[in-house]
């Protein structure tokens, strides 16, 4: 089954039943692990005491397993594979920059002498792929980002998810081929509308569209199996948020929030092209005073509201209820702006529309503290006017970047929310050019947001796991791991073939030990019930 819940949720909620406590650097650890029966089996591990950077495993994969039979060269605890020529390396990024700005070359001219109904199908069709695009290739470049100054982001994630998270320059090729996809299905739609070709143009959106559905689900090995029917997997744990909640089930869901225009938008180009011809659509089933736009806006702010309770029933921890309401916030400002296309004018512009600014500016105002407080762990409104000599913004005495990073931050942060309320309008989707930089905006946002999340993260799985090491460097210890030369990763560093473990032999791998797994009951209670410490719930 392709859409499985992740293998990891059976560790998340019995992780005592895997991993006991470690008591010394080398101490033997038994774990449990699923063979390819669905029975387990009781496996040797033993902790490796070469990996400086911290405490590893050292893991035996079982034949039939999800990772059988496949080692992850440069991995989380793997040793590097030779690095590539730079000279092939640079060549290779020259050819991916040249197709990719041909491409955009091409689709501008095109637009530029295209009519207006041309243009508003291309954008109908091909816009909603920008925010998708763009999020993923920040993602990469954080990664990239992190890899150069040492932070062990993936240390946020479960022991089984960790086996499927890619390397940047893995990310970069995915980021590349899909690119070029999207920006080449565009081109031809735009040339075969403009030579008159009006058949053959109809085909190339639906043809887009069915082709990356397959290609996520595809079952052969191509563009990194594994990995891509894990993201496969976390999306649907995603729209079905009944289980216990992982942290890569909470980033994502929370990455989603940022792209609600973008799925919205997929929504009303899907709809377009079920309900009528691909040329001439719906406007009437698919336009915005239809009730399955806002649906569409809803959706992700829904998903991590139940995930929110989710964790609230599993570990009682009050501010997920906080949170979900939070996350509330965000359906007065989608219904009161859909609400435009069924009242007259003067009704929305003396009733409604001061409504909407107010549901609009109680939501930016909310998530700015909660993105302040809760997931950075500023303390910034929680410390004002307590003492005098505290300063303002209160940072921590030990930062893994600069202070004025983080002032920056909060500042930009404000300013991003802000404007993040105009992709929340659907009567507002028409301005193209405005549309586009707002998602722009926004995908950079969540990109800055990223960095300090997972730095408090780290920290907190660092205060009760001091024997994994140094998790989150300052910034003197940070620069100076970004001065070592990395090996470039612009090349894939692994066979896709030994990435899906055919051959059924086993492999040996390093990976980190997960947070929580062998923490002792502690804090609170120790371990909620999906594997995370307690002290991580209330921010998630």
């Amino acid at each position: 089954m392709l859409l499985k819940a992740s293998a990891s949720s059976s560790i998340l909620q019995n992780p005592a039943e895997h991993f006991t406590s470690l008591n010394s650097p080398s101490a033997t650890v038994r774990a449990r692990q699923p063979a390819g029966d669905g029975t387990h089996t009781g496996d040797q591990q033993h902790v490796s005491p070469a990996n400086s950077t911290g405490v590893s495993l050292d893991v035996g994969s079982q034949p039939g397993s999800r990772g059988a039979g496949r080692t992850r060269s440069g991995g989380l605890g793997g040793g590097m594979s030779s690095p590539p020529v730079p000279a092939a390396a640079m060549l290779r990024r020259a050819l991916w920059m040249s197709l990719q700005g041909l491409l955009v070359a091409t689709t501008l001219a095109y637009l530029r002498e295209m009519r207006k109904a041309g243009r508003d199908l291309y954008f109908l069709y091909y816009q909603p792929f920008l925010p998708m695009l763009s999020m993923l290739w920040l993602w990469a470049v954080a990664v990239r980002v992190f890899e150069q100054r040492r932070i062990r982001y993936e240390v946020c994630f479960s022991a089984e998810d960790q086996r499927f998270l890619l390397r940047s320059g893995q990310l970069f090729q995915v980021c590349n081929v899909l690119t070029a996809v999207i920006l080449a299905s565009g081109c031809s739609f735009l040339y075969l509308l403009t030579w008159g070709l009006r058949e053959l143009a109809a085909l190339q959106p639906p043809l887009l569209y069915t082709s990356l559905l397959v290609l996520l689900l595809f079952p052969g090995s191509l563009l990194f199996r594994a990995s891509r029917l894990f993201f496969a997997g976390t999306l649907w744990r995603v729209f079905t948020p009944l289980r216990p909640v992982s942290w890569a089930d909470f980033l994502l869901a929370d990455v989603l929030t940022s792209l609600a225009k973008a799925l919205s938008d997929t929504e009303r180009a899907v709809c377009s092209m079920m309900t009528g011809p691909v040329l001439e659509p719906n406007q009437q089933a698919c336009s915005d005073g239809s009730f399955i736009i806002p649906l569409g806006l809803c959706a992700p702010y829904a998903w991590r509201l139940v995930q929110c309770l989710r964790v609230y029933l599993d570990t009682g921890a009050r501010p997920q209820l906080f949170n979900a309401l939070k996350y509330s916030t965000a359906f007065p400002v989608i219904l009161l702006s859909a609400v435009k296309s069924h009242v007259a004018p003067d009704m929305w512009r003396h009733t409604f529309k001061p409504l909407w600014l107010a549901a609009a500016f109680l939501n930016s105002a909310y998530s700015f503290f909660w993105d302040v407080e809760r997931d950075w762990e500023i303390s910034w409104f929680s410390q004002m006017g307590a003492r005098r000599d505290v300063p303002a913004p209160v940072l921590r005495g030990h930062l893994l970047y600069r202070r004025p990073f983080y002032l920056y931050l909060m500042v930009s942060n404000l300013v991003l929310r802000l404007s993040w309320t105009y992709k929340l309008s659907p009567h507002l989707r028409d301005h193209h050019v405005v549309v586009f930089f707002i998602v722009l905006a926004e995908a950079f946002r969540r990109f800055q947001w990223l960095f300090v999340r997972i730095e408090v993260e780290l920290r907190k799985i660092q205060g009760f796991r001091p024997d994994l090491g140094v998790l989150v460097p300052s910034v003197g210890y940070a620069a100076h791991a970004h001065s070592s030369e990395a090996p470039d990763s612009d090349v894939e560093q692994e066979d896709d073939s030994l990435q899906q473990g055919k051959g059924g032999a086993s492999a040996t791998r390093l990976v980190p030990i997960v947070p929580g797994h062998a923490v002792s009951a502690q804090h609170r209670g120790g371990l909620g019930k999906h594997g995370l410490l307690d002290a991580d719930l209330t921010s998630l």
